[in-house]
């Protein structure tokens, strides 16, 4: 004969799961809008790193938006992210524009953004390059700034996208940069060629890295020399002259 089931445990066992389907509804109802919300808004982030271009006010009112619907009760780091990347974009357009008073608005919204993303996600190595920027744009070079970038470079050492943005700009400032960073600058940039990004890696040497090319250029010793070769023939079409370790640079391409 079948042991019976103490009441007091089939009444657990009851309680149990209506507690695990209501928790389950009130999941459906309350949490899933908020994922499904977050994940739509962040696709628009992906679109403005990527340099998807807008109708003219676009940006600004969709990030206006954004807030105003904003939560401050819950992190939404996925949203945070994108108003700062959208943020970003438009203090970029605002400082190639020249106009100060829009200079001045973008940039205090992005701080205030970029603040606000990494209180959520501390760990984003693209925030971080977006704060080094802003620190730059904002009180100029300071040693104090760097902490931002090395913040970055340790926490997307190896992301190829972010290096491509994040090479252009150290490399621009390389004298400024302490030892420590200018090695990782260096060190980036040979990465750049070895993850095959040699196109971007020539319009680096070929535009804010020149002054450095030399450097640059010597410390590609050991890369596939297949890779060296296409760098030298994209150079070389750019009519840069410049040694690479292991790549005979072919005659100059006719320019026309």
């Amino acid at each position: 004969m079948a042991a019976r089931v103490p009441s007091w445990l089939m009444m657990g066992t009851r309680t149990a799961m209506v507690c695990f389907g209501l928790s389950s509804v009130a999941w459906g109802v309350l949490v899933a809008p908020l994922v499904w919300h977050q994940t739509s808004i962040a696709q628009t982030a992906k679109k403005v790193i990527v340099g998807e271009t807008y109708q003219p006010g676009f940006l600004a009112a969709f990030a206006d938006a954004a807030e105003q619907n904003l939560r401050r009760d819950i992190c939404q780091p996925l949203i945070r992210r994108t108003l700062a990347v959208i943020r970003l974009r438009l203090a970029e357009e605002a400082l190639a524009g020249g106009d100060a008073d829009q200079i001045r608005q973008t940039r205090s919204a992005l701080e205030a953004a970029l603040q606000d993303a990494l209180a959520c996600t501390p760990t984003d190595p693209y925030l971080w390059l977006a704060m080094f920027w802003t620190q730059n744009n904002t009180r100029g070079l300071q040693q104090d700034n760097f902490g931002s970038l090395r913040l970055s470079y340790r926490y997307g050492p190896n992301e190829g996208w972010l290096a491509l943005r994040r090479n252009r700009y150290a490399v621009a400032i390389y004298p400024a940069l302490p030892d420590d960073l200018k090695s990782s600058a260096i060190d980036e940039f040979r990465q750049l060629v070895n993850w095959n990004f040699i196109t971007d890696a020539a319009e680096i040497l070929a535009g804010p890295g020149r002054p450095i090319s030399d450097l640059l250029l010597s410390r590609l010793d050991g890369i596939d020399v297949q890779k060296l070769r296409f760098l030298a023939r994209l150079l070389d079409g750019k009519g840069f002259e410049g040694k690479i370790p292991g790549a005979q640079i072919s005659p100059r391409f006719p320019s026309g």
